[in-house]
Order: C-alpha cells, then sequence, then structure tokens
C-alpha cells in the first residue's frame, strides 16, 4: 500500500476532526491513524496481503463501529466489502453492493432522512427482488445508531463520487488516445508515401 493508496482511503473516513498518523501505533503491517486529544477513536489501515487492505473505524470508546475491506488496484482502492456495528449489539453487519448503491442514491445526512426516502419509495416498486433489497437496506439501516449510519452515508457518497470522477476522468483520456490514434497513423503513411516518392525520383 503506497502513499497515495493510504491517502486515498484516509480521505474517505475524514471529518472535521482530522486523523493524524500515529508513529506510536503504526508499523510495517498497519497504518494507525488518531484523532487530536482522543486516545480511542482510531482508523486503522491493515495489510492482510499484498493487494488486500482491511479498515477499521473506532468510537470514542475504543469500539469498533466500522470495517470496510479493500482491494488494491493501479487506480484507486476498491471496496469489497462493508461492514458496520449493530446498535447495542456486538456484532457487525455487512451490506451488499445493492445495498451500498441505494445508500449512495438516497442517503441523507440523518438516518431518519435517508429512512424516509426509501421507505417513500418502497411501495413504488414492483419488481420483487428490487423491493427486497429496499427492505433489507431499511432494516440494516434502522439498526444502526445515529452516528454509525450518519459516517456510512458519508463515507459512501465520498468513495461512490471519486470513484465516479476517476471513471469520468479514465474515459476521457482514453477518448483523448483515440481520437490522436487515427492522425498519427496517417501521418505515418503520408511520411511512407513521400519517401517512396523521393525513392522513385532518385
Amino acid at each position: 500500500m503506497n502513499k497515495k493508496q493510504k491517502q486515498q482511503i484516509l480521505d474517505y473516513y475524514s471529518t472535521t476532526d482530522k486523523y493524524i498518523r500515529s508513529k506510536t501505533h503504526s508499523n510495517a503491517h498497519q497504518t494507525v491513524f488518531t484523532k487530536e486529544n482522543d486516545k480511542f477513536q482510531w482508523l486503522v489501515l491493515e495489510q492482510k496481503s499484498q493487494f488486500k487492505v482491511e479498515v477499521r473505524q473506532t468510537d470514542n470508546h475504543g469500539t469498533v463501529t466500522a470495517r470496510d475491506n479493500y482491494e488494491l488496484t493501479r487506480n484507486i482502492p476498491k471496496c469489497v466489502g462493508v461492514e458496520r456495528l449493530c446498535e447495542g449489539a456486538n456484532f457487525q453487519i455487512p451490506f451488499n453492493v445493492d445495498e451500498i448503491n441505494l445508500i449512495y442514491q438516497f442517503g441523507e445526512q440523518s438516518k431518519a432522512e435517508t429512512c424516509a426516502h426509501l421507505s417513500a419509495i418502497l411501495p413504488q416498486i414492483k419488481d420483487s427482488d428490487t423491493k427486497q433489497i429496499v427492505s433489507d437496506t431499511l432494516k440494516k439501516l434502522n439498526a444502526l445508531s445515529e452516528e454509525t449510519c450518519a459516517e456510512l452515508t458519508t463515507t459512501t457518497k465520498r468513495r461512490k463520487l471519486t470513484e465516479r470522477d476517476h471513471s469520468i476522468a479514465v474515459r476521457l483520456a482514453r477518448a483523448k488516445e483515440q481520437a490522436k490514434q487515427p492522425a498519427v497513423a496517417e501521418g505515418k503513411k503520408h511520411r511512407i508515401y513521400s519517401k517512396g516518392k523521393g525513392d522513385m525520383e532518385l
């Protein structure tokens, strides 16, 4: 995990109280970020393998409230697993890709607003599979604390917007390259033809 990848992941979870890298707790296998004057709120980036990183976030009691998994790609870290702590219980609730996409589309600043949006679209959905996904997402969000729900929504939106912007940038770069290629090929043809013509004149 290089510095750019670490910073990218850190940006997803950063709030007004910025995380600071802890030299004391960081080592070769994990990078620990803490908050100023707070001994318990940590963000831990642990290298599980060459291309896999687990991110854990703790609250002001030191309890792990978030556990996300990333695959390190050449471009930006790709999130492949999302879990959040169930309120009043000691287990993590997993969110799948469809549920995360719903949170990105309908997530608001507060848990109540997000759940209200999802509840409002539920009666309008005719497809049973989609209806089940929305229903499951609502159930999971309701099981989270207000703070954890807000963090999940904010982190999801930051990550998805970064992925979208990166995707657009990649597509634009490819389009520019493709636009250049015919001109380059044409130029080569012209040079070959000119050379041949010169040979003929000799």
